[in-house]
């Protein structure tokens, strides 16, 4: 054995001569001759180009080789993965078919075919081929090569979004090595695709033990925590993202997104504009900042900021929107409806947008327009309940029994909010159908107190009505 010293000799004496061979070859090559290279040699001088990205020089160095040493197959291996690198991929499976056949027992001829056929994008023949590799690897036991196979495996089967199957190869992998980071970065990364949260934090927790300024790491736990809806826990994870990278723009923007869920509109704009300061002009980011003004109606800097995000991403619905309803809150309602229109527009399949826009044309007396809009929106989603019960309020101005008939014709009205059956309780009352309207409203009531609120909203001489003043004392004695 080499002491530590004799060591660094060693290798110090054997870079200085691949350094000789290499330069013997490239200047063999500049000058069109022909010398005589030992075969050892000139792997290493390949792997040199294709670790280096020089795929030319490596090419050119394989095919010298097959020449000198034409029953060596690792240069028609490694022009294989030449080839696949370049992106012929026909050619480099034409190669790899016929070494299949001459040496069944090569994992990495497998590998490399798998690879190959994931560049192609057809997974299953990449799954088939990991598999046989980590079979022959398994056999001949090459440990090191197997637990990268496992990997590479892994992430095919996630290719298909299959993450059960991943995480089950990614589990084989932490059995024998308990450490692997990539692999238990990647089994949160599918136990958060599976929806098993528990599992995710578990990951992400063991990566963080062992990468404690992984400033992405802190960030997707802060995602998980929450879809956990645990907001103390993700405000917590992506303060410490955000103390390890300051300038990571992702955890202060989701930060702003969880202060504005919980309606601290104070803290959310401080996010929003540490994300403006490190990128002025992100489009997304303006916009969410204007409608963090907009909440603390402060609407001259909402509108600011809403036009320079319409000024950078004309396509962006969301600014037009939010200019558009502040539009609307001033009584500027026609100039309102252009901006909502164009973000329905840009948006067409967005329900609330279409609920908005209806909202405004029905405020500017046309009617009809209004209608149109929220039935879309009721197409668009069935449970919608602020567009089943702006549109049944539309209709009883009108007819009273169409209202009605409109509302009834949900199969799902028991699924629906209380306020589309309590503006059921209004219509049948207002028909003259009381005995309806009172079991409806008692039904209700017992089920949902809150639902007093909305019929006084709806029916507000309710709250003199001696029948529905029974049920609510009735109730509470």
């Amino acid at each position: 054995m080499f002491d530590e010293e004799d060591n660094d000799d060693n290798d110090g004496l054997f870079d200085d001569q691949f350094n000789s061979e290499l330069k013997r070859f490239e200047e063999m090559i500049e000058a069109h001759n022909a010398y005589y290279f030992d075969g050892e040699i000139l792997e290493q001088i390949i792997e040199h180009f294709i670790i280096n990205n020089q795929l030319k020089k490596g090419l050119k160095a394989v095919n010298f080789a097959k020449k000198q040493h034409p029953s060596n197959i690792i240069f028609d291996l490694r022009k294989a993965q030449i080839l696949s690198t370049t992106g012929q991929l026909k050619e480099s499976l034409l190669i790899l078919q016929t070494l299949e056949k001459l040496e069944p027992f090569n994992p990495e001829i497998y590998i490399t075919k798998a690879t190959v056929f994931s560049q192609l994008r057809d997974h299953a023949k990449a799954i088939k081929y990991f598999e046989k590799a980590i079979e022959v690897a398994e056999e001949f036991n090459y440990s090191e090569e197997i637990e990268e196979i496992r990997f590479d495996l892994a992430m095919e089967h996630e290719s298909m979004h299959n993450y059960t199957k991943a995480i089950k190869v990614l589990e084989e992998i932490l059995i024998k090595s308990p450490d692997n980071e990539a692999a238990i970065y990647e089994i949160a990364y599918c136990y958060e695709r599976t929806g098993n949260f528990d599992k995710c934090i578990e990951y992400y927790n063991k990566y963080i033990d062992n990468n404690p300024y992984s400033f992405t790491a802190w960030y997707n736990l802060g995602n998980i925590y929450f879809l956990k809806n645990n907001i103390e826990k993700a405000l917590w994870a992506y303060d410490y993202s955000t103390i390890i990278n300051d300038d990571f723009t992702s955890a202060h923007f989701n930060m702003g997104n969880v202060y504005m869920q919980i309606q601290d509109y104070e803290k959310a704009l401080k996010s929003y504009q540490k994300c403006a300061v490190i990128d002025a002009n992100d489009a997304l980011t303006l916009s969410y900042l204007g409608e963090a003004y907009e909440r603390l109606e402060r609407y001259d800097q909402a509108i600011d900021c809403y036009q320079k995000s319409r000024e950078i991403n004309p396509e962006l619905a969301e600014p037009w929107l939010g200019t558009g309803i502040i539009m609307e809150l001033r009584g500027e309602t026609a100039q309102a409806i252009n901006f909502i229109q164009q973000a329905v527009q840009l948006q067409p399949e967005n329900s609330n947008y279409r609920l908005v826009l209806g909202e405004a044309l029905y405020k500017a007396e046309r009617v009809s327009e209004a209608e149109t809009e929220l039935e879309r929106a009721v197409q668009l989603d069935p449970q919608y309940s602020d567009a089943i019960v702006l549109l049944a309020k539309i209709k009883a101005e009108f007819s009273l029994n169409e209202a009605l008939e409109f509302i009834l014709s949900f199969e799902n009205l028991a699924e629906l909010d209380h306020e589309v059956r309590i503006m059921l309780v209004f219509i049948f009352w207002k028909l003259g159908q009381k005995t309806e309207a009172l079991l409806h409203f008692k039904k209700e009531y017992l089920i949902d107190k809150g639902s007093l609120k909305t019929l006084f909203l709806y029916l507000p001489e309710a709250e003199f009505i001696p029948e529905f003043l029974q049920i609510i004392e009735t109730d509470n004695e």
